[in-house]
């Protein structure tokens, strides 16, 4: 139950509005150490890789949609089965606007052939609003910070901007990684 508000928290911060974003109260975690200890998945690795040789930079227009596979590290779910997610990033607000979705169990990326407007409208229709997120020269990240639990999103692209590297994590106040989820992304 846990990881299941971990993957949607976007979309319920959004509605709720009880999560805030800040940049760092209690541990942050590295990312890219997630995985060590042997814990996740041979895609859940490759996307780390591509994560480590990624770069910022990536939310180059006014609007920028990604979508693709995600893989979850969860005892809830099977570390090698590809699910789906989608995120926005939306430029003509201060920090940069974030929005996302989960989709479980989809057997092809239901956001595939849309436009980073139609995601976008379609967030905003089931009441997934734009969260604030912080922009950095190495990367994009998201944090939701409650009583109890830290969940954060970092993002980088490939040189070429048409891949998106996503690693999340939700922690306790100590920094203990609980569920964590790892996507490659197309451009949209």
């Amino acid at each position: 139950m846990k990881f299941l508000f971990s993957s949607l928290v976007i979309l319920l911060s959004s509605i709720t509005g009880s999560a805030h974003a800040e940049p760092t109260p209690g541990p942050v975690v590295d990312p890219t150490s997630i995985c060590n200890g042997e814990v996740c998945s041979e895609p859940m690795i490759n996307i780390v890789d591509g994560f480590r040789d990624g770069q910022g930079g990536f939310a180059d227009e006014s609007l920028t949609g990604y979508s693709g596979k995600c893989f979850h590290l969860s005892p809830h779910y099977n570390a090698d089965k590809a699910h789906h997610g989608g995120f926005i990033f939306d430029k003509s607000q201060a920090p940069v606007g974030i929005a996302g979705r989960f989709n479980f169990f989809y057997e092809e990326d239901p956001y595939s052939g849309m436009t980073a407007q139609e995601m976008k409208d379609g967030f905003v229709q089931s009441g997934g609003n734009l969260s604030p997120g912080m922009e950095t020269a190495n990367d994009v990240q998201l944090a939701h910070i409650y009583d109890e639990i830290d969940i954060r999103y970092w993002y980088r692209s490939d040189t070429t901007k048409r891949n998106l590297f996503v690693i999340g994590s939700t922690s306790d106040k100590s920094g203990n990684v609980a569920a964590a989820v790892f996507c490659k992304m197309n451009r949209h």
